[in-house]
């Protein structure tokens, strides 16, 4: 639980930097108003539609697929020289079933990300921006019908690497794309429960509460994938240059428990993201 807190103060430490940053210049701004801003901020709200693939071997050894929804709110701010973006609500709910049907399992995951990318300008084909997020996340597994041994989820804290890569072409019009790829590097993940029940017995006989598995994360125990391909437009004008994108999100990741009891839980997003200019 160290490890967790110890993120959760690095996130917040993160956060803070940027607001200040923020805060300041936005003073600047507001003391010589006929200067142009040096940044636009913009409100965020991601929304679409979900199928995904689970298969958790501590609930069970079948394969889980449905359908489901996202929801995400969030902070965004683009400089010349960097993007740094604050998701501060990431909420998905996905209900899923095995082939044969017997059991369902409701899906839902809620967590918070900062995201802050460098722009790399060595190249003049492509607009690359590279840099790290920071993720803290939950995934859990509702299965009514399993009776005492209902809830399994995943708690992660991570850092991931990620890259932007933007571009536009010609085909009978201009089209705006942008490309984005991130895999984690480490991180901190805890497993509810740890034997896929409850309870078990103590060794005077009695009840006891089951414990939880927890690991340092890496490549070699887990790998946590996220890439996505976008289109994007202006719905603004130069005085208020709002946009939107729309895409699709491959969002993969795979831990390996102990005794061999791992999860795999792949999401396929279509998404609508709108970007409401706020400074």
């Amino acid at each position: 639980m160290r490890k967790i807190v110890l993120l959760l103060i690095n996130l917040l430490v993160i956060i803070t930097l940027n607001i200040s940053d923020s805060w300041a210049e936005n003073q600047h701004k507001n003391n010589d108003d006929d200067k142009e801003p040096l940044h636009n901020v913009y409100f965020k709200i991601d929304q679409g539609f979900t199928t995904n693939r689970i298969l958790d071997q501590k609930m069970s050894n079948l394969h889980y697929t449905g359908y489901g929804g996202i929801l995400n709110f969030g902070r965004r701010v683009n400089r010349e020289d960097y993007i740094a973006e604050w998701s501060f609500i990431r909420a998905q709910f996905n209900y899923s079933k095995p082939l044969h049907g017997a059991t369902q399992v409701y899906n839902p995951s809620l967590g918070l990300r900062y995201i802050h990318l460098r722009n790399m300008d060595f190249l003049g084909v492509f607009d690359i921006h590279a840099g790290l997020q920071a993720n803290i996340f939950t995934d859990m597994r509702i299965a009514p019908r399993l009776g005492n041994s209902f809830l399994f989820a995943d708690i992660i804290g991570e850092v991931r690497p990620q890259a932007d890569l933007s571009t536009s072409f010609h085909l009978l019009r201009e089209w705006n794309m942008d490309f984005s790829l991130s895999a984690t590097l480490i991180g901190y993940g805890l497993r509810i429960p740890e034997y896929g029940v409850i309870y078990h017995l103590g060794v005077d006989g009695g009840i006891a509460i089951q414990g939880y598995e927890n690991h340092i994360l890496t490549p070699s125990n887990f790998g946590h994938f996220s890439t996505g391909v976008f289109f994007n437009e202006s719905i603004g004008d130069a005085a208020n240059p709002n946009w939107f994108r729309i895409g699709y999100i491959w969002d993969y990741y795979s831990m390996r428990g102990n005794h061999d009891l791992n999860v795999n839980n792949a999401v396929h997003q279509l998404v609508l993201e709108l970007y409401f200019r706020v400074n």
